[in-house]
């Protein structure tokens, strides 16, 4: 038990015998601070807070350990010794010391500038606006760096500062003074971005040009016409691919960023929609309806509620009722035909062709026609068609040559009229006309196809008659 108290005892002396050693460093330190001794102090407060395990008293240390440093910036300062209080002052780390160390940076700045050090110039430059955001020196600084980014030649980094003065000071002094400068950059910026588009790079132009346009500048409308006419291009690129909201939503933008080209970009929408019913007007022509439709209202997406396109949807939509009718009619009319009920088939083709006229119908109900008109009379039919072909120029030729035969020779001008015989083939017969003289005879024939109105010349005389 006795060693149990006397180990207690060493501990508990341990503890007070360090906290009484930790106290005396805090007070020696504390001391110097108040008798202004603050190189002194801060070597003290150094070896205190190695060792101090009192967090209320190393807070206390540290608090005055930086206004050591601030009060030996401060009396540098006094002497107008920049590097040595910004030294200082950075050492302090505190608020009221950055109040200073601005300063501090500015006049080194300055001086360095006025040595023709820009690399160093910078260097503290960027030390007050990256470290010390809220200085009273951050406009003209950037002012001063714009100017020398301007003669180095780094364009961006000149631009990339005046977005920051404008965004964060747009009504300082330094931000109106600078404009000019940003002026004369501008061109070469602007044809930078064109150099993409050219190249067909039109989302790196557009975000180029739009980085432009956030800032003043007596370039900014030129810029706006630039991007509404990459908003164009692009459009154009979306139109190749059918993306109908896409080339909306660019003719949209490119309204948006140049109000002046209303009239163009209501010119392309309609000429756009003028397109698409085009394409629609060859799927009607092929009897497809519904997807011809679906193609017509992608106009609804360019021109919301256009008037010309509704109507051509309504009437493709009666247009598809009339041909499904005209269609089962026609399908009647082909059994008939295959049931060679001639009469009937044709009754149904006419039926078909008068709701909707196709081409295949028409050649149908022509083709029913003849062999209606060739099974009633195959020989008057047969005469019909020779004495028909080209408004009637065989037999007004045929008369022309008996009349000067006549002429010539009078009754000795024999004449058979007009002769119609069976033709080997479906439908097929032979017309003759043969006129006879003292001198010279003329035997004209021609084979007929009665379901095709054909016509074949079997001689030459004959042939040349169909010439005439």
């Amino acid at each position: 038990m006795k060693m149990k108290i006397i180990l207690i005892l060493l501990i508990l002396f341990t503890v007070v015998s360090g906290y009484c050693i930790g106290n005396s460093k805090f007070d020696i330190a504390h001391k110097l601070y108040m008798k202004s001794n603050y190189v002194m102090a801060i070597i003290h407060f150094d070896d205190f807070l190695i060792t101090s395990k009192n967090g209320a008293l190393s807070t206390q240390a540290e608090l005055e350990r930086s206004d050591c440093y601030h009060q030996l910036g401060l009396r540098a300062y006094e002497k107008e010794s920049w590097p040595l209080a910004s030294r200082f002052f950075f050492l302090s780390n505190s608020e009221i010391a950055d109040m200073k160390l601005d300063d501090c940076y500015f006049h080194l700045a300055q001086q360095q500038l006025n040595q023709d050090s820009t690399t160093t110039t910078l260097e503290y430059y960027e030390k007050v606006t990256s470290f010390l955001k809220d200085s009273e020196y951050i406009p003209e600084i950037l002012f001063k760096r714009i100017q020398i980014y301007i003669e180095m030649g780094n364009k961006l980094s000149a631009f990339n500062d005046y977005h920051f003065l404008w965004k964060n000071h747009p009504d300082n002094f330094f931000t109106k003074e600078i404009q000019p400068f940003i002026d004369d950059l501008m061109p070469s910026f602007i044809e930078e971005a064109l150099a993409f588009r050219d190249s067909m790079d039109y989302d790196i132009a557009v975000e180029m040009l739009s980085k432009l346009t956030k800032y003043p500048s007596k370039f900014q409308d030129d810029v706006f016409a630039h991007i509404s006419g990459l908003y164009l291009l692009k459009a154009d690129e979306e139109l190749t691919t059918g993306e109908y909201k896409l080339v909306k939503r660019f003719l949209d933008l490119a309204l948006g960023s140049d109000e002046t080209k209303q009239d163009i970009i209501d010119k392309k929408a309609m000429d756009i929609c003028s397109q698409i019913i085009k394409d629609g007007d060859k799927l009607v022509s092929t009897f497809q309806f519904d997807e011809a439709i679906e193609i017509y209202e992608n106009c609804f997406i360019m021109i919301p509620n256009y008037t010309k396109c509704s109507n051509i949807i309504s009437k493709t939509k009666s247009n598809k009722k009339k041909y499904n009718s005209a269609l089962e009619h026609e399908n009647i009319a082909i059994q008939y035909e295959k049931d060679k009920e001639f009469s009937s088939a044709h009754t149904h083709y006419n039926k078909s062709y008068n709701l909707f006229k196709t081409e295949r119908v028409r050649k149908k109900l022509y083709l029913m026609s003849n062999i209606v008109k060739a099974e009633k009379d195959p020989k008057a039919f047969a005469e019909k068609i020779i004495k028909e072909y080209k408004k009637g120029i065989i037999p007004a030729g045929v008369s022309a040559i008996e009349s000067s035969l006549i002429a010539q020779y009078g009754d000795r001008v024999d004449s058979s009229g007009w002769k119609v015989y069976y033709s080997i083939g479906e439908y097929k017969y032979e017309v003759r006309f043969d006129l006879l003289s003292p001198e010279d005879n003329f035997y004209y024939a021609w084979r007929v196809n009665l379901k095709t109105r054909e016509i074949t010349s079997l001689n030459k005389i004959s042939e040349d008659m169909m010439k005439r």
